[in-house]
């Protein structure tokens, strides 16, 4: 009889682990992998990481953050960043990003990286030219590594529940940890 209570209290620790483990990694926090070139230098090949899937309005959406989205194309979850908002157009013109006329930085990116990727894929933009309006659900996502990546220039544009996570923090490997901003 007191083993019985005691693998019935077991059983009872077991589910309730589960339990909030499954809480934990799908409501709160959200494992990914990095499984591509296509956020690189800001992210790694092979990089595992954890995002905040917690309160995401569409008011704790910026530009340039670095979210991660279900991409049903795909049939997995991607790592972007967020290039364009609702209602506007996205300009890129000679390596350079207007957001409804309006020029934009994009200090994420490392400059030493796009000459040598330029340099090696003998090509003269890292990101080619295009222009598109997006409808006013709509965001527009690129990866860092513009010449490696899918992205709405290839996958359409996405909304803002398509967004399952963002800012983060790599854990492994540990010569990679950092935060996801």
């Amino acid at each position: 009889m007191k083993k019985k209570k005691q693998l019935i209290k077991f059983l009872i620790q077991i589910i309730v682990i589960v339990l909030v483990t499954t809480i934990i990694f799908t409501r709160v926090i959200i494992p990914v992998r990095v499984d591509s070139q296509s956020m690189y230098p800001t992210l790694n090949d092979g990089d595992f990481a954890v995002v905040n899937a917690m309160y995401l309005s569409k008011e704790d959406i910026q530009r340039f953050d670095v979210v991660v989205l279900e991409c049903d194309v795909l049939d997995k979850d991607i790592v972007k960043r967020i290039i364009g908002l609702p209602g506007e157009t996205v300009t890129y013109r000679e390596d350079r990003l207007y957001i409804n006329g309006v020029y934009y930085a994009e200090p994420f990116l490392d400059q030493n990286y796009i000459e040598e990727a330029k340099s090696n894929y003998q090509t003269d933009r890292f990101t080619n030219d295009f222009e598109i309006t997006l409808k006013d659900d709509e965001i527009f996502v690129l990866g860092d590594n513009r010449l490696h990546s899918t992205d709405s220039r290839a996958l359409g544009n996405f909304s803002y529940d398509d967004i399952v996570g963002k800012k983060g923090l790599v854990v492994f490997p540990f010569n990679n940890m950092k935060f996801i901003d």
